[in-house]
């Protein structure tokens, strides 16, 4: 049956009281309405259904099963169950019974009497009807967010390919790559007290394959030329002659976080050495036996990948927004207005 409060076929409803008489007549009065009913005569049934099922209503008997107890439920509907809408019945007519229901969250208070019955059924149908509105205005919003996403990705990926087929076009030209220009010369300070590994690394990553090798000979040196020209690469010396060299990195990161930490001890006649890689929260190992400057050498060359991986990043994005900011920023503003419809519904 369909009433001219609107079309209820399909809509779930759980109903609680502990008078079987009820039980029956009420599911029945739902039923002809074309709503589908779950009835339970206990709160502990009905709130494993709504922690299990989604109902548009509950309609509860207010003292079912005992003075009251329908308050609770009604609270734990509100709580668990926030799309479902919560409509007390009871038999009693006095002020503070209907109040209390109403401060526990319920949508409506109804007389349980043969004279409401109509009104109740209206109520119930017109609830659902409002909860399966939002429902359908949130899944919507949720699949023009997933379509959104999808597009975005999709924008994005084109702008990858373009932007490393412009790459490939100009190595085979003999050019440098945007991304390459971007990120221009990798600076690196060493910070070490002796001047045999920063000689290696000065011959073996040289300017015309984009280093810029800084020597600095004690911490705080090596803090004043950090000062002048911020480095991308820190390279310290665990232990050097006027300050540790975690004090050193802590030192310059705090004015340069994304700055590339590694904290080194030189290989001894007492063992191997080591390389470590500081980030903000955590130590990594980066080279754990540390014997050959070589070492170091491959390592920073996969630091200068690293970075050439972030300036690609940055160029991609740089040319997706160019391309289509004017686009996203009117799409946006759409589904954010959409969004606060759903909102405020």
């Amino acid at each position: 049956m369909v009433t001219s409060e609107g079309n209820a076929a399909g809509e779930e409803v759980l109903l609680v009281d502990a008078d079987p008489g009820a039980l029956r007549g009420v599911t029945k009065l739902f039923e002809e309405a074309g709503l589908t009913v779950t009835a339970v005569s206990d709160p502990v049934r009905a709130r494993d259904q709504l922690t299990n099922r989604f109902f548009q209503v509950v309609v509860i008997d207010l003292d079912t099963p005992t003075t009251d107890a329908g308050i609770e439920l009604v609270q734990f509907a509100r709580k668990e169950a926030p799309l479902t809408v919560p409509i007390v019945m009871t038999v009693r007519t006095d002020f503070a019974a209907v109040a209390g229901a109403f401060r526990a969250g319920a949508a409506d208070v109804t007389p349980k009497a043969d004279d409401s019955l109509t009104y109740l059924r209206n109520r119930v149908v017109r609830a659902a009807a409002e909860v399966r509105a939002v429902a359908s205005r949130e899944e919507l919003v949720g699949q023009v967010a997933e379509v959104h996403e999808d597009f975005l990705k999709q924008m994005m990926d084109l702008s990858r390919q373009v932007t490393d087929l412009e790459d490939k076009i100009l190595s085979r030209e003999g050019g440098e790559s945007s991304s390459f220009a971007a990120l221009g010369i990798v600076n690196v300070l060493i910070a070490d007290d002796e001047e045999g590994l920063a000689a290696i690394l000065e011959r073996e990553l040289r300017a015309e394959k984009g280093w810029r090798i800084r020597y600095a000979q004690s911490g705080g040196e090596a803090l004043d030329s950090a000062s002048q020209t911020t480095p991308h690469v820190l390279v310290v010396k665990e232990l050097l002659p006027d300050l540790p060299g975690s004090m050193v990195i802590k030192s310059v990161k705090a004015s340069a976080p994304e700055l590339i930490s590694l904290l080194f001890n030189p290989p001894a006649e007492q063992g191997d050495g080591d390389v470590k890689l500081i980030d903000q929260s955590r130590v990594m190992n980066l080279i754990p036996a540390f014997t050959d400057p070589a070492q170091l050498v491959g390592a920073l060359d996969d630091v200068r990948q690293a970075l050439l991986k972030k300036a690609k990043e940055r160029r991609y994005v740089h040319v997706f927004r160019k391309q289509h900011f004017e686009f996203l920023k009117r799409y946006n503003t759409m589904k954010r207005r959409l969004s606060a419809k759903s909102g405020s519904d």
